[in-house]
């Protein structure tokens, strides 16, 4: 117990001291909190309402119901490397501590239990105060329905922590770090769009399956569930049903760990390094765009092709419009309206603010800052790259267009989709200068950069990017629009190339501060990109 005391308050010491030496990451971890403060009292609310509702309205359906909740829920948290890219458990390198003679069990017991001090982890003890009130009420049953939640959340971080030492190991070999990575985005894909088919008036099938296995208590059989069933337990004065699912919680809490600890020794002692690929050729490169911009373009092009995360925003932006379309356009009998069609062009430009331009380069950043290319060029060229990545999802809401409305709009929708895209990709040279994230190499953790604050700190950043992006998008989206409000299509054709020319235009001389920008920072990005802040 000494020996794992101290491995926390180790653990706790190093990051207070990495977050008050970093003066970045203080300013993020304090615009996020209000936020994360914020989003955790309406959850809490949202909770406690609706436990006290359905126990009140139907009784029968409590425990069938929050076992379902805590089963899709504590997956999606464990998951979440898989399915969003961004670990919600962090998860420790332990190969510093490894030559301490120190138990694996302890070593892993100290990870998890340094989890509860992050602000995901503190963000989620009033939510589970909120339900356990909802469920037993002020009185003696509250403190057991409370230790109940509390099994099932430690079991959903330990689980997180099992899936983040997995994949861990997995990213030694980076080909089946990369296999792995994306069909978990993927499955994410698929189950984030299924929300929209349940909500959507064909989904009706889905619907009644899915109220079929809540209706059967099938998630009873998920031990995510266990703890929250002895918290329901436990909130109606059942103290034999409440000591059966809180053994089998803890029991199934101690096999997570167990399983972490198996992992964690086996893969710091080397029995679970997968190696690097061998053998092969490696085909010769051969750049087949002129110039350096050209090269720069092409090299982009390349890295990220063989990513598989970029590979899955592709994907993503040709299913995603589609979607989006096919569901407005329900309500209404005679498809979405146009105003719809122009939000999803608005949107699907947008999506290339946040791209993190140049976290792929890591150490090859200061290469790559070190040839004779003038910043001005370098920065086009990787917004031709971006956007070159993005035209798949204009391609699919012209298409979308087509169906739902008919040629006519098609060249206005494209339009809009192409400026707004091209005045993201300038935002977003900025949020990549002043809020680079790092992404993991080979053989590292491949969710340790976006889980602490940096990562929260640029998830704020990029409101006031998006709001940028709108207001200097929305001229020209006017002007692309224009045509459509005073019913003369022939318009368009002056309309149309001075709405993609002023949008082009605006682009270079945003280009152009972000190139002076990068100027003055390029020793702070190159050492943050290579992990050395």
């Amino acid at each position: 117990m000494d020996r794992l005391i101290a491995l926390v308050g180790l653990r706790l010491r190093l990051e207070a001291r990495a977050l008050l030496g970093a003066r970045g990451r203080l300013v993020a971890l304090l615009v996020a909190l209000p936020l994360l403060l914020l989003l955790s009292a309406a959850t809490s609310g949202l909770a406690f309402l609706a436990a006290r509702v359905i126990e009140r309205e139907e009784p029968a359906l409590v425990l069938p119901a929050l076992s379902a909740a805590a089963a899709v829920l504590g997956l999606a948290w464990a998951l979440s490397p898989f399915l969003a890219g961004v670990s919600a458990t962090e998860t420790h390198d332990l190969g510093r501590l490894v030559a301490y003679p120190v138990p694996f069990g302890t070593l892993v017991v100290s990870s998890l239990a340094a989890n509860l001090v992050q602000p995901m982890v503190l963000a989620q003890v009033p939510v589970l105060g909120a339900l356990a009130l909802g469920l037993a009420g002020v009185g003696p049953r509250l403190l057991p329905a409370l230790a109940g939640l509390a099994l099932a959340f430690g079991l959903v971080l330990a689980t997180g922590q099992a899936v983040g030492i997995a994949l861990h190991a997995v990213s030694r070999h980076r080909r089946h770090h990369d296999r792995a990575l994306l069909l978990g985005l993927g499955l994410g894909l698929a189950l984030s769009l299924l929300p929209l088919l349940l909500l959507s008036p064909g989904g009706g099938g889905a619907r009644r399956l899915a109220l079929s296995f809540v209706e059967r208590d099938v998630f009873a059989l998920v031990p995510l569930s266990w703890g929250v069933r002895a918290a329901v337990h436990a909130g109606r004065g059942e103290a034999l049903s409440f000591l059966g699912w809180a053994t089998g919680a803890a029991l199934a809490l101690a096999a997570a760990v167990g399983v972490s600890t198996l992992l964690a020794r086996r893969l710091y002692r080397g029995e679970a390094d997968l190696g690097e690929a061998t053998g092969g050729r490696s085909a010769r490169a051969r750049m087949r765009l002129p110039g350096a911009v050209g090269a720069l373009v092409e090299k982009d092009l390349r890295v990220a092709w063989r990513d598989p995360r970029l590979k899955a925003l592709v994907f993503s932006g040709l299913v995603g419009p589609l979607v989006l379309l096919f569901v407005l356009g329900q309500g209404s009998p005679g498809g979405p309206r146009p105003s719809l069609l122009l939000a999803v062009a608005v949107l699907s430009g947008l999506g290339a603010v946040g791209a993190n331009t140049f976290a792929f380069e890591r150490q090859g950043l200061a290469l790559l800052l070190g040839t004779p290319l003038d910043r001005l060029s370098l920065l086009v060229g990787k917004n031709v790259a971006l956007v070159v990545l993005r035209l798949p999802v204009v391609l699919a809401v012209a298409v979308a267009t087509l169906l739902v409305a008919g040629p006519a709009l098609v060249p206005a929708v494209v339009t809009v989709a192409l400026s707004t895209l091209v005045l993201a990709a300038a935002a977003d040279n900025y949020l990549s200068i002043l809020f680079p994230l790092p992404v993991s190499a080979a053989g590292r953790d491949p969710s340790t950069p976006a889980s602490g604050t940096r990562g929260l700190g640029t998830l704020v950043a990029l409101v006031p990017a998006l709001l940028a992006t709108l207001a200097a998008a929305a001229p020209f989206a006017f002007l692309a629009w224009l045509p459509h409000l005073l019913g003369e299509p022939w318009l368009g054709v002056a309309t149309l190339p001075l709405a993609l020319a002023g949008a082009a235009a605006v682009h270079f001389m945003a280009v152009a501060g972000a190139a002076r920008l990068l100027e003055r920072r390029e020793g702070d990005l190159v050492a943050r990109l290579a992990g050395e802040d």
